[in-house]
């Protein structure tokens, strides 16, 4: 496997020439080409398609333009690519060359940080018990069953700062019902449930892995066959629960069965329903398939027609040349008693998922993955240390998505000299 390694510099900020360049930096010239403009931060917002409350944000610091909405306040301000290099300058941890990352700080510290606004961000109760997350951590609002599980799972990901998660525990668990964990939309959420049992699961144990695999099989009904990323996500928790299980063997054959036919190459698409199937395969949906179909080979548990998928999908994410970046899906889905689908829009972070794909793939291309590792950084927030979807928000998923790939690619591309001696050979 090719050496790759995190290497750290200074925290939080990059240079061009000998000027670092900060969130606060952008924000000032935002602010200072805004008003040369004579235009008010309404103005600008209309024009650039966002609300003034982000533009406010951007322009005090706090966050930065995503690399699109940089584009556009550049072109808007005719700043001939100065908005866009000094986003790009302050969000990048740094560039990767010859296989080495050079993140903001070391891996430890992006976790820390991660970590340590993740507890910020937590929600309490007048006594200061934790209740749990919101979902997207730069709104005010009630948390969820959703973020709180994404918030568990990904404070065990960072390891601190430690929170006693006894309380969030036992509320998550309470919220169980015959269609396993539902959400605010009700019915039947296959990745609700798999999120929720694999964040009880890995914390504590409160939840065996005989009722987690139960829950997981009520909330799947016949549309959920059809739907890769719900297949990826139920199989990736059951694998981890009982890799030998019977629900983990007929998801992991109606994930093989999700395939659709692509120039002869069998891979993952959006969907895979009449009348709704893409024209093209989609990055994020081979990779989540990838993923959970390593995890249940790692398990000893995966047969031969299980290892040439992973080795197919694998090899078409390492040659594919498209950007590895985030994308919207939406779903359908029943509600008990007839009632009408609900409709969502499920976003998925795909440069963390194609990371997590490559980590344990033989002979990956540094090229390859510095592509990825560059769009995950893209999308990283060093003033808070979380990462935010291309508005500016903060979903609590992208953190979790992010560290965890971090933390995949940490483990497989190991740094020679942290190695014993005739390991780094």
């Amino acid at each position: 496997m090719s050496q790759a390694y995190l290497h750290s510099t200074s925290a939080g900020a990059r240079s061009i020439g000998t000027d670092v360049v900060t969130a606060e930096g952008v924000g000032a010239e935002l602010r200072r080409l805004r008003k040369a403009a004579g235009q008010t931060q309404a103005d600008v917002a209309r024009i650039v398609g966002v609300s003034r409350a982000n533009l406010t944000q951007w322009e005090t610091g706090r966050y930065l333009p995503s690399a699109e909405n940089a584009r556009l306040l550049d072109d808007h301000f005719r700043a001939a690519n100065a908005l866009v290099e000094m986003a790009e300058a302050a969000r990048s941890p740094g560039p990767v060359t010859a296989g080495v990352l050079t993140t903001g700080g070391s891996l430890l510290e992006v976790f820390r940080r991660a970590g340590a606004s993740l507890a910020e961000e937590l929600i309490r109760d007048g006594d200061g018990r934790p209740v749990g997350w919101r979902h997207n951590l730069q709104k005010r609002g009630a948390h969820t069953t959703l973020a709180t599980a994404y918030g568990i799972s990904a404070m065990s990901v960072v390891g601190e700062p430690y929170i006693d998660l006894h309380a969030l525990v036992d509320d998550l668990y309470a919220k169980r019902s015959e269609f396993g964990w539902q959400g605010r939309s009700g019915g039947r959420r296959p990745e609700v449930t798999a999120a929720v049992v694999g964040a009880l699961f890995q914390a504590s144990t409160i939840l065996p892995a005989e009722e987690g695999l139960a829950h997981l099989e009520h909330s799947l009904d016949d549309r959920s066959r059809t739907r890769p990323f719900l297949l990826s996500a139920a199989l990736r928790t059951s694998v981890r629960l009982a890799p030998d299980a019977p629900l983990t063997r007929r998801l992991t054959d109606d994930l093989l069965a999700a395939r659709l036919d692509f120039d002869g190459v069998p891979l993952w698409g959006e969907k895979k329903e009449e009348g709704l199937v893409a024209p093209e395969p989609s990055t994020a949906h081979t990779a989540r398939a990838v993923v959970s179909l390593r995890e249940l080979l790692r398990s000893g548990h995966g047969s031969a027609e299980v290892s040439d998928a992973v080795e197919v999908g694998t090899r078409w994410l390492v040659e594919r040349i498209h950007p590895d970046d985030g994308v919207s899906e939406d779903l359908a889905l029943p509600q008990p008693g007839g009632l009408p689908d609900v409709r969502i829009t499920i976003k998925h972070f795909t440069s963390a998922w194609v990371l997590q794909a490559l980590a344990e793939a033989p002979q990956v291309p540094v090229a390859r993955l510095s592509r990825a590792l560059n769009s995950l950084w893209e999308r990283y927030e060093p003033g808070r240390g979380l990462w935010a979807w291309g508005s500016g928000d903060l979903p609590i998923w992208m953190t979790l998505d992010a560290v965890t790939a971090l933390r995949a690619i940490a483990l497989a591309f190991p740094a020679p000299q942290f190695l014993p001696p005739a390991a780094a050979e």
